[in-house]
């Protein structure tokens, strides 16, 4: 008989491989290509096969190392509202606040999420993480995000201008 040490991380490994296989399926019906030529199901095949392998690993270190911790134990509910909280607060500002503040804000609190995290430590990740998101999204793959958006400019919270009650110029002949 077999005593399972971590069922919580069994489990764990079985769902990520079960994901895994549904995008490997899915992803089958689109051209695979070659590694110079890559085709649209290149990246998600090979994506597929890496999650897979990690759900194995996962699955399979739970097997074989003893633990002391219960297999569901209590929720860490102020990481699990950071971690929510910051994705949704990425998805709605990164327009407003451009591509670099917003992951600095979001690296930040994901960070604060954790009880090993320090400010010290943070702070230099989260800049270089905002750095090198500029770089690949904006630089190299060319998204249309702005690095600092319009929020951070002062034109955006001044008062415009009055508008003209006046006629529009007719055009000369």
């Amino acid at each position: 008989m077999i005593l399972i040490q971590k069922p919580r991380d069994v489990i764990g490994g079985l769902v990520v491989i079960a994901i895994g296989a549904g995008f490997f399926l899915s992803g089958q019906e689109l051209e695979m290509g070659t590694s110079f030529r890559m085709g649209p199901g290149y990246f998600p095949t090979i994506l597929s096969i890496l999650m897979i392998g990690l759900g194995a690993v996962i699955a399979v270190q739970a097997l074989r190392a003893p633990t002391t911790e219960h297999s569901f134990g209590q929720v860490p509910w102020r990481g699990l509202l950071l971690l929510i909280g910051a994705v949704l607060f990425f998805g709605f500002v990164v327009r407003g606040l451009g591509l670099a503040p917003a992951v600095l804000i979001v690296v930040l609190t994901t960070a604060w999420a954790s009880r090993y995290a320090s400010l010290r430590g943070s702070l230099p990740l989260s800049i270089g993480l905002a750095a090198f998101c500029a770089v690949l999204f904006i630089r190299l793959l060319g998204l249309p995000l702005p690095l600092t958006g319009p929020w951070l400019n002062v034109d955006y919270w001044s008062p415009s201008a009055p508008a003209s009650t006046a006629a529009p110029p007719t055009p000369s002949q």
